[in-house]
């Protein structure tokens, strides 16, 4: 990624359009609704903020693939389950966290319900993704947007797959890697090492 950019290219036509309605607004409306407006844009254009991010790349280890925090982590079947919490404070770039094919396992559109519900996991707009032995599958949130189709192949360590604004990442793994994170960790897209390989 460049370190000229300021927000992340998703952003850019709904900071826009927020921030022209926002100057209607105060030039032939009301001047309450127009600083709404402004504010609005404001918010927005921290959520898409890129922020430039040096990455550790290391092919002995498998790295955040997004900002989150750690809710829980369950061992089931010889695997674990690390499950994410993506906010929308959180820098919202999904990376590769390893150098790998990436495959597109299954892809479905769907609502925008609360992630962490049980209805969430039959109704929501999901996307898993396969990385070698490593799964990632992303349940969007209240607030994520749809979604698009990412192209499948050949991706390095940190390299930008997607953007996802709010919802839980649930990152699947072989039993047999020693984790070094645990709940409650603050994970570091690039940067947060999961476990070594």
């Amino acid at each position: 990624m460049k370190k000229n950019k300021l927000i992340l290219e998703e952003g850019y036509k709904k900071v826009v359009m927020t921030f022209l309605i926002s100057i209607a607004l105060l030039l032939f409306i009301s001047d309450f609704l127009g600083y709404i407006g402004l504010t609005l844009s404001i918010i927005i254009l921290y959520i898409y903020r890129a922020g430039y991010r040096h990455i550790f790349k290391n092919t002995q280890s498998v790295l955040a693939p997004i900002d989150s925090t750690i809710t829980a982590i369950d061992e089931k079947n010889g695997k674990y389950k690390i499950y994410c919490k993506v906010g929308l404070s959180d820098n919202h770039l999904f990376r590769a966290p390893i150098d790998s094919e990436m495959i597109v396992k299954k892809y479905r559109r769907g609502l925008n319900l609360n992630p962490h519900t049980y209805k969430a996991s039959l109704y929501n707009e999901q996307i898993v993704l396969k990385f070698n032995d490593l799964k990632i599958k992303l349940i969007s949130g209240l607030f994520n947007h749809k979604m698009k189709r990412i192209k499948e192949g050949n991706i390095e360590q940190g390299d930008k797959v997607s953007v996802f604004l709010d919802g839980l990442v649930i990152i699947t793994i072989p039993k047999n890697n020693k984790l070094l994170v645990k709940i409650d960790d603050k994970l570091i897209s690039g940067q947060t090492v999961l476990y070594k390989v």
